[in-house]
Formats: C-alpha cells, structure tokens, sequence
C-alpha cells in the first residue's frame, strides 16, 4: 500500500442522476440479498460449534483477505495511509463490535424481533445526517423512510414470535445504534476509495478486534468439523465479501441516508428468501409489507429524476434570464 499525501477522504453525499441512483441501488439490494442469509446461516453455524464472536473473527479475517486478492487483481487504485488506518479503525471500534451484539441477540431472541429493533437505524441515520449538514430531510425523503420502516414492521410484527429476553432486547438496541453510527460514520469516510479495497480494510479491522476481543475472553475456538468449516467458508468467501463490497459501492452513489433506506428491503428479502429455499408460505399482510419496502426503495430513482429534472429547469431558467438580461 503506497501512501498519496494528496488524497483525501471526501463525505459521500447522494448523487442525484437518475442513473447513478438506479445503479446505487442495485448495488444495496445486492448486498441486502448477501446479508437477509446471514441470520439463518448464523444459527446453523451455531448448531457447528461455533461461538458468536469466533465466527465474527474468522468471517471478517477470511473475507478481508478475499476482498484483499480480488482488489489486487482489479487493478484498484491505492489509498494514502491515513484514509487505511481510517478505515481499519472504523472496522475495529464500530463495525465489529456491532456484529458482536447482533449475533448475541441471535442466540437469546427470535429472529424476527431482533430484525424489528435493529431496523430502527435507518431513522437514526437519517438523523445523523441531517445534524451534519445542517439540513433537514426533505418531505419526500421523510414519507419514502416512513414508508419503508412501516413495512418492515409489518413484516416482522406478522409472526408470531415470544417477546424474548431482555438482554437480548438490549444487544439488538445496541445493534442499531452501532450500526447507525457504523453507517454515518463509513458515509463519511470512504469518499473515493475503491469498494473492495474499503471493505477489505473496514474487515480487517472487524477481524483484528474480534480475535482480541475473542482471546481476552478465552472463547476464541476454530472449527472442530468439516460443517463448522463450511459454514465458516460460506460466510467469509461468499456472504461478507459480497454483501460488503456491494454496499460500499452502492454507498458511494446513494449516501448514508438513501442507502440505510434502500437496505430496509432485507426483511422483505429474507422473506422471499424463505419462500424460495424453504418452501415457506408469505401471510397477505406480509405481502402488504414487501410491497411497501419495493415502493419505498422504487421511489428514490424516482425521486432523483424529479429533482434532476427540476436541476435542469431551473438551470434553463437562469440561463434565459442571464441572456434576456
């Protein structure tokens, strides 16, 4: 990694071409496809023998190496050091130690309650952001996160789940707390850095900590059967590298707040997923919810053309004024 003392870390703000939008949001539900597995490979893990934070440890380090090689063979620009080291950092003290308290509630609450909490932080971030700029979310951007939110709701709170304990109700707050953070905080630090070569580095820092974490602990433990070591492959080559990059791609183009937005389609995911792998059977209400979250994640696109369109009219206007004048 060579240092460029020139190259600076920029906030990604959202870019309001259409084109970029649309593609920006591919690149989320992409990596919303990737992560609605984790919860259900999560707990088979566990069924291996596999504690929370090992599998935290190994998944991000496995992943980091993967993302590492195919950055390499991309030909990725390199970063200067201290946007590295940014990022390192951002991987050690928030995005590892959030997946920490995420798989933690996994073992002492239902899924579905678990998603419900930790979805609250799009609203988070979306707060977050509006204190950084100094501006605050348009009606339209409000109406498309309440609409999304409200599926999500919808969907989860259409099972029948047990309300759970309590500490795993705290893990899943601290959850989207971290997370929140985790994604403002990333939204102003990848700026221009290539997608992999930002994951590589945020998983590198997420794995580093949670080995630490694991062997302060005494519970670092490495697979003791051939399905432990599936399941650890499938989520550090396959599930993280993808989700991971996907959505720092997607973040380049959409910005915290459209991309936390645009990643509330991962219950809905989940449940096709389910429909699709395991047969399961979608309630009405379900679908009701699902169709909320695709108009919700629809309208952004939609959103921008509109504000595209305005852009240029005004741009015309200014410049009929300028040239009557």
């Amino acid at each position: 990694m060579q240092p460029d003392i020139n190259q600076q870390p920029t906030a990604v703000t959202p870019r309001t071409g259409p084109v970029a939008v649309t593609v920006g949001v591919g690149f989320v539900l992409l990596s919303a496809v990737a992560f609605a597995s984790t919860p259900a490979f999560v707990r088979l893990a566990y069924t291996a023998q596999l504690n929370g934070l090992s599998l935290v440890a190994f998944r991000c380090l496995i992943a980091a190496i993967v993302l590492w090689l195919v950055s390499r063979l991309m030909r990725e620009k390199n970063v200067a050091r201290s946007i590295a080291w940014r990022l390192i950092l951002l991987g050690a003290l928030l995005f590892g130690p959030q997946m920490w308290a995420y798989f933690a509630a996994l073992e002492r609450l239902d899924t579905s309650i678990t998603v419900a909490i930790i979805y609250i932080y799009p609203a988070l971030v979306a707060i977050l952001v509006a204190l950084r700029v100094h501006r605050f979310p348009r009606v339209a951007e409000i109406l498309l996160l309440a609409l999304g939110l409200s599926g999500v709701g919808i969907i989860v709170l259409s099972n029948s789940v047990g309300i759970g304990s309590s500490a795993g109700m705290m893990l899943a707050v601290v959850t989207a707390v971290g997370y929140a953070f985790y994604v403002f905080a990333a939204g102003a630090t990848v700026g221009d850095t290539p997608p992999l070569t930002a994951a590589s580095l945020v998983l590198l820092g997420a794995g580093v900590s949670s080995v630490i974490a694991a062997l302060l602990t005494g519970q670092l433990e490495f697979p003791s059967s051939g399905l432990g070591m599936g399941y650890l492959a499938l989520h550090g080559v396959v599930i993280v590298p993808i989700g991971l990059a996907a959505y720092y791609a997607g973040l380049k183009r959409l910005g915290a707040t459209y991309t936390s937005l645009v990643d509330t389609s991962q219950p809905a995911l989940a449940a096709l997923i389910g429909v699709a792998a395991l047969g399961e059977r979608l309630l009405p209400v379900q679908i009701l919810g699902i169709v909320a979250i695709i108009a919700a994640v629809l309208g952004l696109p939609v959103m921008a053309l509109i504000q595209s369109r305005k852009s240029r009219r005004r741009g015309a206007g200014t410049k009929n004024m300028a040239t009557k004048t």
